[in-house]
């Protein structure tokens, strides 16, 4: 009888679970296992392991968002914007840069043991190492430095500037998550901010290129009908959407428009058989769109002005289309 219960009491020891443990260090005096000065370090509780592990690397992003906001969102950007330089860069180190899955991925975050206390309660610590993760931020940050060389000597003396300004807007958004980044770097080690003083000043060259490319877009509308006003408002209208600014004076290009209505009027009807034509040329009279059309009669019982809005409603939907299509077939 004594053999058996000894028996028994063995096999309830072995079978008890983890929560029978004591808590380990790091649940109770976390600091002198994960000195603040090496780590950055975070404890999280739930009722899964996973619930727990994902608290826990929320206080680690409370560390980070004091300086770079919201760590989620800078995430989400960090990986839309690799897929630029992975698109666009030549080079092996920033192909390797691949996407991030998550924000544990993103820190540099490791995780210790997990524990479950006596309750079912789960608790997890999750962890940088200063020195180790230093050197993953770095590596991404250098790789998306020489990315963001390449774009910018790429795109800033492109001959086809329309296509160019898209693209390095979308750069600079790799630019400015970089620096973002580089901020979480220096959070983690003061004496890393040196090395990533340049980043600002590539933030400003996007910039300046950006503003660049838009003057080379600079487009001026001449018109020799006031009464066809709206006809110049569909126009600019038009080049807006295909990327181009528009100045009252100046402009590298000149739109020319050219109406006639050629009016006319019976004992029943005003009516008007317009003709239009619109040129775009360059500053030395290279002409990049001609568009011209004659259009049928429109009629109306009781007034010119009636007769024109017909017209200038047709006019305004025909050069949603061909003309459009025109603008944007510009070879440059």
């Amino acid at each position: 009888m004594r053999k058996n219960t000894a028996v028994f009491g063995f096999l309830l020891l072995i079978s008890l679970p983890a929560f029978a443990q004591d808590a380990p260090l790091w649940l109770t005096k976390r600091g002198l296992v994960y000195p603040p000065e090496q780590y950055v370090a975070g404890i999280g509780e739930g009722g899964t392991a996973e619930e727990a592990r994902t608290r826990a690397v929320a206080q680690i992003s409370q560390f980070f968002q004091t300086k770079v906001g919201d760590t989620r969102a800078l995430l989400y950007t960090y990986n839309d914007a690799m897929g630029i330089a992975r698109g666009a860069a030549e080079n092996t180190r920033v192909s390797q840069n691949t996407v991030i899955s998550s924000e544990a991925e993103f820190f540099g975050v490791e995780f210790a043991d997990l524990y479950r206390d006596k309750t079912g309660v789960y608790h997890a610590l999750a962890y940088i190492d200063r020195a180790e993760a230093g050197k993953k931020y770095d590596a991404r940050i250098q790789a998306n430095a020489l990315a963001l060389r390449e774009l910018l000597k790429r795109y800033e003396n492109t001959p086809n500037p329309r296509s160019a300004i898209p693209k390095l807007v979308e750069a600079r958004r790799l630019a400015v998550v970089t620096a973002n980044y580089a901020d979480m770097a220096v959070l983690l080690n003061s004496d890393t901010r040196s090395g990533y003083v340049f980043l600002p000043a590539i933030v400003t060259s996007f910039d300046n290129s950006i503003e660049a490319n838009k003057k080379r877009l600079t487009a001026t509308i001449s018109l020799n009908d006031e009464s066809a006003r709206t006809i110049a408002l569909k126009t600019a209208e038009i080049l807006r959407r295909d990327g181009f600014l528009l100045a009252d004076s100046g402009g590298v290009y000149t739109v020319f428009i050219n109406f006639q209505a050629n009016e006319s009027e019976t004992k029943n009807y005003h009516t008007v058989e317009p003709v239009l034509d619109i040129t775009m040329e360059a500053q030395d009279g290279t002409p990049l769109v001609t568009y011209r059309k004659k259009y049928p009669l429109f009629r109306h019982p009781e007034s010119r002005e009636e007769a024109l809005k017909r017209a200038f409603r047709n006019i305004e939907q025909d050069l949603g289309g061909e003309f459009t299509r025109s603008v944007r077939g510009i070879e440059w």
